[in-house]
């Protein structure tokens, strides 16, 4: 159950929140395989994190592929401060779509991938959330050629795009409008949960969470791969 805090803190978002776009918005490198665009695990450092281990994986199966990190707090106290992290990833996510698009062109190859409170990130991005971000435009859908999301605290069973061995849902679950929303990209989406994970199947292990990256990099890897050649 969400506490208090984690309410308020939503709340405090949709009265006061800026929209800031981070430096590294400014410049961006047009490239001829897939633009990989990562958001790292709650507490991890700043960078790709986990995540890194996937996009290597890309690189070397398709040259020309690069990937950058969502710039965003990562952070994740029950304060109010998670849901403010969230939404800062999610403005950054979006802001460097349309930052590639907008710099080299309509046919971009986009990937987005994020673990953990980064999978929140990523998939709020596309599909919306209680007080976040308006979703990205339906401007940009066909550029996100994939979308790989590894234990995300949202991860909902029963749905064509998970993968793994949950079988409960994660501890902030998806329903209603932005269920829906996020089922409209099942052909380029992958959820990835194993069972026990105490994030994204509300399980006991945390030792499961912080191992899913590694259990599931080569085949999101190869769903990627897959869907943005």
């Amino acid at each position: 159950m969400r506490s208090a805090a984690f309410v308020l803190g939503l709340a405090s978002i949709a009265a006061a929140h800026p929209i800031v776009q981070s430096e590294s918005q400014a410049a961006v490198t047009c490239v001829s395989g897939i633009y990989m665009i990562v958001a790292r695990g709650s507490n991890e450092d700043p960078g790709e994190g986990r995540l890194s281990q996937v996009t290597s994986l890309v690189k070397s199966m398709v040259p020309g592929s690069t990937s950058v990190a969502v710039d965003y707090p990562a952070t994740i106290f029950d304060d109010g401060t998670y849901p403010v992290s969230v939404y800062e990833g999610i403005d950054d996510a979006i802001a460097k779509i349309q930052a590639y698009v907008s710099a080299c062109g309509s046919s971009s190859k986009i990937a987005l991938l994020g673990y953990s409170q980064g999978g929140n990130v990523m998939t709020d991005a596309l599909a919306g959330g209680v007080l976040k971000p308006a979703p990205l435009a339906e401007t940009y859908r066909k550029n996100i050629r994939a979308v790989v999301s590894l234990a995300d605290p949202t991860y909902t069973t029963g749905q064509s795009f998970d993968k793994g061995t949950a079988a409960k849902n994660g501890i902030f679950s998806r329903g209603g409008d932005s269920l829906a929303k996020l089922n409209t990209y099942a052909g380029v989406l992958q959820m990835y949960c194993a069972v026990h994970d105490a994030v994204c199947a509300s399980g006991d292990s945390i030792d499961v969470h912080l191992a899913e990256v590694s259990t599931y990099a080569s085949a999101a890897a190869s769903f990627i791969v897959s869907k943005a050649r």
